[in-house]
């Protein structure tokens, strides 16, 4: 039995999380630079993907959801890449974003708890959370507040928004890359030494 929950474990994808939903989406392709990994490899890890996040979660997805979401995410990371590097974002992104977040967005109900919580119409959850996600982008390309940046960590090709208050952030993450870089530096001063 613990073999399968161990096998069950490793097959839960490992996301990461920068801030921002539209980009946080874009880092469901980790390692794009080196070794491409696909966090969205199934149907079952979107619906995983959209419980983590805090949007209304479907039960099942379709590969044609799963379709939806990557090329959703891409044309995101496209863009976010271009904007970057000051350049326009391509007219077939920007016409996949500006779909997406056309759609019907999930709505707040009040339980009698008090409590709050975001809901879809049944079967229609994918497409009301990926128009979250893509006003999220058109919102986040649109600031031009100098905050959108590359991460500097070697090998990373992630694009994240730097809502620290000196605006000085380098890495995707102080704990992933900033880590990695911190270590392998004072490693080498140690070294010097």
């Amino acid at each position: 039995m613990a073999s399968a929950n161990h096998t069950e474990a490793q097959q839960v994808p490992d996301f990461a999380f920068g801030g921002r939903l539209s980009l946080d989406l874009t880092w469901t392709l980790r390692y794009r630079a080196v070794w491409p990994t696909e966090l969205l490899a199934e149907p079952d890890h979107l619906c995983r993907w959209f419980a983590v996040v805090g949007l209304p979660t479907p039960a099942t997805a379709s590969g044609r959801d799963l379709v939806k979401a990557r090329t959703l995410r891409e044309a995101i990371h496209r863009a976010a890449a271009l904007v970057v590097d000051g350049r326009p974002i391509e007219p077939t992104d920007l016409a996949v974003i500006n779909r997406s977040a056309a759609q019907p967005t999930p709505h707040p109900v009040l339980a009698s708890d008090g409590t709050s919580h975001l809901v879809a119409p049944p079967g229609r959850e994918v497409a009301a959370g990926l128009a979250v996600v893509a006003r999220d982008a058109i919102e986040l390309l649109g600031a031009h507040d100098g905050r959108l940046r590359r991460c500097e960590g070697p090998l990373c090709s992630l694009v994240f928004h730097d809502a620290s208050r000196p605006g000085t952030r380098r890495w995707c993450q102080a704990t992933g890359c900033g880590n990695k870089v911190n270590t392998k530096a004072y490693r080498q001063r140690h070294r010097a030494d």
